[in-house]
């Protein structure tokens, strides 16, 4: 996008534009003409209003102009802190600019782009929309269109999984949905935003740093950002503390020791003193091989420590590394082999195995349905209806199990006694999935109960 010119000069007076677009007949998406039916009207009649006040006059030229020239001011601003990376603030400045000049089509286009980069979806639609209704132009008819599409229904529809799935606790399932969509589209700076929060309510505070730093990058200014300095602050102040903290108490033995020798001093004769004195040096002595033994033994045992750590972390990455030997291929037909062996729980581990380290959707989906299904063939109901619910809300009619896990987890609830959940669920099955074979007499005859 292309800074504006502030030449005052250049700038063209408002005048009374009481359809300021024209519907175009052609329209063929109806929601769209509608939309734009409606912003007719509504523009017809405030500035009828206005006319009839006589509030639209020449005297407002001057200021109308001035106004403008501010807005273009404004947008260059943002346009420049869009450009490098400083997004928080450049929707504050574009927000500034659109309340002086909220008929500018670049203005309007700049705001869609920045409120999309915020996960804002409502009103990046409604920027892009609004400009292209002012000015049927290329680039808000292409982001209208995207966020009109089917594609973007499915991606927004993951979006809020993975938001619903942290209300409901389940933290990992909402990771793997945010880290597809941070793949598909490393712009978006939400789900970097969310993961640092979620990393840092379960406790993986490596994790949190690792997006807290990516954000950075995307965000400049991102308001979470200020936590991170903060922190830094505090750390500092606290290490600071400490330190002044630190007393070496050697000094203050030895002025004990010469102290009582100033009392001696005063009661015995120069033999005495002189005896005292050598003991002192004695003394001294041993002190200064004590602490120099002391500063040996601490630092082995730092560098023992620093050994051990690195121990630790050997182990834990071998450990990885013996889960990552197999691939993912290898971890599935383990655990079909071992389902077809009736060694069921097994089975379970190795599909959990795809879950946790799979990357492709075929077997991810495909474990995910068989840990339900074998949690509930081995008794564990608890784990069955989480892993249904799980496929349910991640996959779509479209998926291979999706009206398989509706109907299991409600025949689960109702052979459970739990007729409520039940029908919650077999309506849930009949609203998504219509036509599917699973709307029985047997369906029927519990949702009538």
């Amino acid at each position: 996008m292309d800074k504006k010119s502030l030449d005052i000069s250049l700038i063209q007076e408002d005048k009374s534009d009481l359809t300021f677009f024209n519907i175009d007949e052609e329209e063929s998406n109806e929601t769209l003409k509608a939309l734009k039916q409606s912003y007719v009207t509504t523009n017809y009649k405030e500035e009828t209003i206005l006319n009839l006040q006589n509030t639209l006059n020449s005297s407002l030229n001057d200021t109308s102009k001035e106004l403008k020239i501010q807005s273009y001011k404004n947008y260059n601003e943002a346009l420049n802190l869009a450009s490098r990376n400083y997004i928080t603030t450049a929707t504050e400045i574009i927000e500034k600019a659109l309340e002086l000049n909220p008929k500018d089509v670049d203005i309007l286009n700049l705001r869609g782009l920045l409120k999309l980069l915020k996960c804002d979806f409502s009103k990046s639609f409604e920027s892009f929309y609004t400009a292209m209704c002012y000015g049927n132009n290329e680039l808000s008819r292409k982001y209208v269109d995207i966020l009109s599409s089917d594609e973007f229904k499915v991606f927004l529809g993951r979006y809020n999984h993975s938001i619903r799935f942290i209300n409901e606790d389940l933290n990992q399932e909402s990771i793997h949905i945010l880290n597809n969509i941070i793949e598909e589209d490393p712009n978006l700076i939400e789900p970097y935003v969310i993961l640092t929060l979620l990393y840092d309510k379960i406790g993986n505070l490596k994790k949190k740093e690792y997006y807290l730093n990516i954000l950075e990058q995307v965000d400049k200014d991102n308001p979470l950002l200020e936590n991170k300095i903060h922190n830094k602050d505090e750390e500092t102040e606290i290490v600071e503390k400490k330190t002044k903290k630190k007393i070496n108490i050697i000094p203050y033995a030895i002025a004990g020791i010469l102290a009582i020798g100033m009392v001696v001093y005063h009661i015995s004769n120069k033999n005495k003193i002189e005896h005292l004195n050598a003991q002192l040096n004695k003394k001294n002595e041993k002190i200064e091989n004590i602490d120099q033994q002391l500063s040996e033994a601490s630092e082995k045992l730092e560098e023992t420590n620093q050994e051990l750590d690195k121990t630790n972390q050997q182990l834990d990455e071998a450990k990885k590394q013996e889960m990552l030997v197999a691939s993912e291929v290898d971890l599935y037909q383990k655990a079909v082999e071992l389902k077809a062996s009736k060694n069921y729980a097994d089975a379970i581990t190795y599909f959990k195995k795809v879950i946790e380290y799979g990357k492709t959707k075929k077997y991810i989906a495909e474990s995910i349905y068989q840990v339900a299904f074998l949690s509930e063939k081995t008794k564990n109901y608890d784990q069955a209806i989480k892993y249904y619910k799980k496929y349910i809300n991640t996959y779509t009619k479209d998926d291979q199990y999706y009206d398989d896990a509706f109907y299991q987890l409600g025949m689960l609830y109702y052979e459970n006694g739990d007729l409520e959940n039940a029908k919650k669920t077999f309506y849930g099955m009949k609203s998504e999935v219509p036509d599917s074979m699973y709307n029985n007499s047997k369906v029927k005859e519990i949702l009538s109960n």
